[in-house]
């Protein structure tokens, strides 16, 4: 009889709890989640964005939740009065499917989207400058913080050839010139942590300047930051075009800061797993959704990926040791 009262209540606890599980999936698979990107849908590939969606699509999946997501071109606009524009044309469609949360992917989209809205909220990602720089923080906004890997990069870097100093090449734009004045200010503990100091970023817009940095550039070796948009003879030269002609063209190892760049030419890079910080914005954001109140305490996404182009490596006539090789998400032949 004692056994049967216990049978009997261990089965309500199941009842209750599946009861509860299938309500909560139910009012979960109720909320709308909108996905603001700062690029357009075509350019969504060659900047990583794809990869992210991937982590979100699989975090938000077991919740019953599909985003919807909303391209809004910013990161290419000149000036800031077209991107807030853009800004506002993305914030009318985003509001008109009234969401539960919006999710922001990238600098322009925060400071141009997500900082002027006050009454949802906000979990952004996929950023490279500093928040405060883009209007945080805010009540109903939180986020997913890039880690940076630039001193492990420079470390492995000096490990191969034993160089001391490092400069930057990239397209000029306001993350860039944050990135810039952060390296500026960590110089002398990336220097402790890497053995490598930041000496200078140069930013460029057209392809005559970067040819003209590229010849001349005066440290040990070249750290590529954002290749995309520079412009040859009024179009835009392709990201994967302009990195190899770096390759051949620099004295100098050239370094990659993305995955597409090592493919391109560049020896390697460690670099965000974006299918993980998408799964972490989906984590947080499903966090919201169930009750949590969106903090200030920002995560950060701390999931690394080492990438080697081989090809190059034989360029430079340098071996790279087991250790690191074994380590290497992906190795480009």
């Amino acid at each position: 009889m004692k056994f049967f009262k216990m049978a009997c209540l261990m089965a309500c606890a199941l009842t209750v709890a599946l009861i509860g599980n299938a309500t909560f999936a139910a009012d979960l698979s109720g909320k709308k989640v909108v996905v603001v990107a700062s690029v357009h849908e075509s350019k969504a590939g060659e900047t990583g964005y794809l990869l992210v969606m991937d982590g979100l699509n699989e975090g938000f999946k077991p919740a019953g939740i599909t985003p919807v997501y909303k391209w809004a071109e910013m990161t290419y606009l000149p000036t800031d009065e077209e991107k807030i524009k853009a800004g506002d044309a993305a914030i009318a469609k985003a509001r008109a499917e009234k969401p539960d949360l919006i999710i922001i992917l990238g600098d322009d989209a925060l400071k141009f989207v997500g900082a002027r809205i006050d009454d949802i909220p906000i979990v952004f990602a996929y950023i490279w400058g500093a928040p405060a720089a883009m209007g945080m923080p805010k009540d109903n906004v939180t986020g997913i913080i890039r880690t940076s890997y630039a001193a492990d990069i420079w470390r492995m870097t000096n490990k191969l050839f034993g160089v001391k100093t490092v400069g930057m090449l990239s397209k000029g734009s306001t993350s860039m010139e944050g990135i810039k004045k952060v390296l500026e200010g960590r110089a002398p503990f990336l220097e402790k942590e890497s053995g490598v100091l930041f000496k200078d970023m140069i930013l460029c817009e057209t392809f005559q300047e970067w040819e003209k940095a590229v010849t001349a550039f005066p440290y040990d070796f070249l750290y590529l930051a954002d290749t995309s948009r520079i412009v040859k003879d009024g179009k835009e030269l392709p990201r994967q075009e302009l990195v190899r002609w770096t390759v051949e063209n620099a004295k100098v190892p050239v370094i990659a800061a993305a995955d597409s760049d090592v493919e391109a030419g560049g020896l390697l890079s460690i670099v965000t797993s974006e299918k993980a910080m998408g799964a972490l914005t989906a984590e947080t954001s499903l966090e919201i959704l169930n009750g949590a109140p969106p903090s200030q305490v920002y995560k950060q996404s701390k999931k690394g990926k080492l990438l080697i182009n081989a090809k190059t490596a034989q360029k430079y006539k340098v071996e790279i040791p087991y250790d690191i090789l074994s380590t290497a998400e992906k190795i480009y032949e």
